[in-house]
């Protein structure tokens, strides 16, 4: 019984016409900030982006620093955890220049 339902139903799905128009739905609405807060907003996002920037610069200077004192005071932990510092900050930089692109895409200047 079921199996009957479901090749009835399948039927019916597929015997919609192959030429129908495909609808496409876009929105004229252009992202933009509220009158008044786009300058406050433009600069916190750049205390952000310098902020952020500035804390990957000194991660990646405390972990090469310790991947050095490792390996200058034959401390292996200090080599693996600063050598894993390494690939975290690669990791966090390039999340940073991917989330920097979505949002200078949702944002954006005028609609494109």
């Amino acid at each position: 019984m079921a199996v009957a339902f479901i090749a009835g139903a399948l039927v019916v799905l597929t015997a919609w016409p192959a030429t129908a128009a495909s609808v496409e739905l876009t929105a004229a609405v252009c992202p933009e900030a509220p009158p008044g807060v786009e300058a406050f907003a433009d600069q916190v996002t750049a205390w952000v982006k310098w902020g952020v920037l500035a804390l990957i610069g000194i991660a990646a200077v405390v972990s090469l620093g310790s991947v050095l004192v490792g390996r200058m005071f034959s401390h292996p932990h200090a080599s693996r955890y600063g050598a894993m510092g390494i690939a975290v900050v690669v990791m966090v930089a390039i999340t940073y220049t991917v989330i920097l692109v979505i949002l200078s895409s949702i944002t954006g200047s005028g609609c494109t």
